[in-house]
């Protein structure tokens, strides 16, 4: 009880500190900072350009120092840049045979993989790292991006099954990187704090982030990491005005070092729209979709494309409802000034007064076709940004490839089976999204053309020639994305699985795909082949087969069942139910 005491006091206190500057003045401020954002970015490529041209190393060593100097200005700031510097400090690394600096690099690569989203390369890079190389901060170091990386999943997954797992996974590399921090410090305070925030123990992450939220000697950086995450307590207290204060001044510190891997002006934007401060909102925003575009955030872009049709279209809304006041007003002046002609020119004034009531519906004429027109001209505008979306989104998964086509030229064996099973993965999905934007429907897409393409991708991947034979039974089926993109995956697993392990004989292999629809809005999904077939011990759930379990757990998401039977060979089945609405016959039937 005296703890919440303690608690409430210190959220009544800070809440008072923050009202000597009000809500209004805050945002005036940070829409001031947004208007000199192009000079603080300035001043970063600058300091950036001087960095290259100053450059007099002599030997490899001095090459490392130099990319771990500009890996530190690109890593907030653009992702390509940011991942290139990390890829020479790893690959420089290796050239001077330090594993201290091989293990310290890792972990930079792995710190822009988080930033970006992509968190199974995360894992896979952390799990690399050598910890009896690192130093203790370093230690503690590894142990937060593992504790990131956990919770962001965790947010992403954002169900009642898995998240909590990963929250606790989190929690428990938090408690790792807290016996390695000096109990002072500002981390220990921090990661202390958010470590309660996510258990929901919100008064005792009070409590910490107190301790460090007013100290003068914060960096910039630490002023945003630590306001924003603040800012969450003071939400579920539904305290707007002050979460507007502190997101705010994180997104002033944010602007101020040109970060671009921020969070707070898109939490404040959103925030906003429920309010109802539309315009404050777009502005935000906005801003947020520019550096998200300049880092390279792709799971941020992702959010961002949920809340932002949103907040266009209640401003839409607010233009249209103040034009339909402007004519009712112009319409009211107008009529009244006509009746004042009526009655002060009753017969005089009669032809000019029908005259100019034909004027006028010639007027609401001529507005509604403008209307109609404007409408039209939207739902183009929408059409094209939902191709240009799926196109863009297409591109930046074949950047992913690229980068993965230039990673796999470092690695061999493992690695680099690896890297090429992630390509074949992310293929998958830039293929689906490359049929989207050239197709005329966007929401579905027709998996009779999409599989084929995607299976005989894998067949010229694995150079298998006429050594497995493929037979296609694929109904003309239309599925929506969030459906297709699994289901894609899921085929890449089960053909990639069989081409490697199923056939030991040169000839005489087939694997058969089917999909066809079911009653009761059921589909399946059958991936069989006549190779040798699974070991007797095998079982499905306690496999290490990292491809079954994506197999398993992509079914999974999308409510379907899994199965895997493999005494004549192998043969996987997936049963998924959907909506009527989500299924129907192609055209082409």
């Amino acid at each position: 009880m005296k703890f919440y005491l303690v608690s409430v006091l210190l959220l009544t206190f800070y809440s008072q500190v923050y009202s000597q500057k009000t809500s209004s003045e805050w945002l005036d401020t940070l829409k001031r900072k947004i208007i000199l954002s192009e000079k603080y970015d300035d001043e970063k490529l600058t300091r950036i350009y001087e960095l290259y041209h100053g450059y007099t190393g002599k030997n490899k060593t001095d090459l490392y120092e130099f990319y771990l100097k500009l890996y530190d200005e690109y890593s907030f700031f653009n992702f390509d840049s940011a991942f290139m510097s990390a890829s020479k400090l790893h690959e420089l690394s290796y050239e001077l045979n330090d594993p201290v600096r091989t293990s310290f690099a890792k972990m930079k690569l792995s710190f822009v993989l988080l930033s970006s989203g992509m968190f199974k390369e995360v894992l896979d890079s952390l799990s690399r790292v050598k910890l009896e190389y690192l130093n203790v901060a370093q230690k503690a170091e590894y142990y937060i991006l593992m504790a990131r990386c956990y919770y962001d999943i965790a947010d992403y997954s954002n169900d009642n099954v898995f998240s909590p797992r990963y929250n606790i996974e989190a929690g428990r590399y938090i408690d790792s990187s807290l016996n390695l921090l000096p109990v002072n410090s500002f981390g220990y305070s921090y990661y202390s704090g958010l470590k309660e925030i996510r258990l929901g123990n919100d008064d005792k992450a009070a409590v910490h982030f107190k301790k460090i939220i007013d100290n003068p000697s914060l960096s910039p950086h630490e002023i945003a990491l630590v306001t924003s995450t603040y800012a969450d307590i003071f939400t579920r207290k539904d305290n707007p005005d002050t979460i507007i204060k502190l997101l705010c001044k994180a997104a002033i510190a944010d602007i101020e070092t040109s970060t671009k891997e921020n969070s707070a002006i898109f939490n404040l934007a959103t925030l906003l729209y429920k309010l109802g401060d539309i315009e404050n909102a777009s502005l935000f925003i906005q801003k947020a979709s520019v550096d998200a575009q300049l880092y390279g955030a792709r799971q941020r872009m992702v959010k961002l494309n949920s809340v932002m049709p949103l907040i266009d279209a209640e401003k839409l809304s607010i233009v249209e409802s103040n034009k339909k006041k402007i004519v009712i007003y112009a319409v009211i002046i107008t009529f009244s000034f006509l009746i004042l002609i009526f009655l002060a020119f009753i017969i005089i004034k009669q032809v000019k007064k029908l005259k100019a009531q034909q004027q006028v519906i010639s007027k609401k004429n001529k507005s509604l076709q403008d209307l109609l027109s404007e409408k039209e001209n939207l739902l183009e505008e929408k059409e094209w940004l939902r191709k240009e979306i799926h196109h863009r989104v297409k591109n930046n998964l074949h950047t992913v490839l690229s980068l993965l086509e230039s990673q796999s030229v470092f690695l061999k064996d493992e690695a680099l089976a690896a890297i090429q099973d992630c390509q074949h993965r992310v293929h998958s999905m830039a293929l689906l999204h490359q049929k989207l934007y050239q197709s005329e429907n966007l929401s579905a897409i027709n998996m009779s053309v999409y599989l084929p393409e995607l299976i005989n991708y894998l067949s010229e991947s694995f150079n298998i020639k006429e050594r497995i034979r493929f037979h296609l039974q694929i109904e003309p089926l239309e599925l929506e994305v969030s459906l297709a993109v699994p289901l894609g995956l899921i085929l890449n697993e089960a053909i990639t699985n069989a081409i490697k392990y199923a056939f030991k004989r040169p000839d005489n292999n087939d694997i058969t795909i089917s999909m066809s629809s079911l009653s009761n809005k059921n589909v399946s999904l059958t991936v069989s082949d006549n190779g040798i077939g699974l070991p007797e011990d095998f079982d499905v759930e306690t496999t290490s087969s990292l491809g079954i379990k994506l197999m398993k757990g992509l079914t999974e998401d999308i409510g379907g069942s899994f199965t895997i039977e493999g005494k004549a060979g192998c043969k996987i089945t997936i049963l998924f139910s959907i909506d009527n609405s989500l299924l129907h016959k192609s055209k082409m039937l």
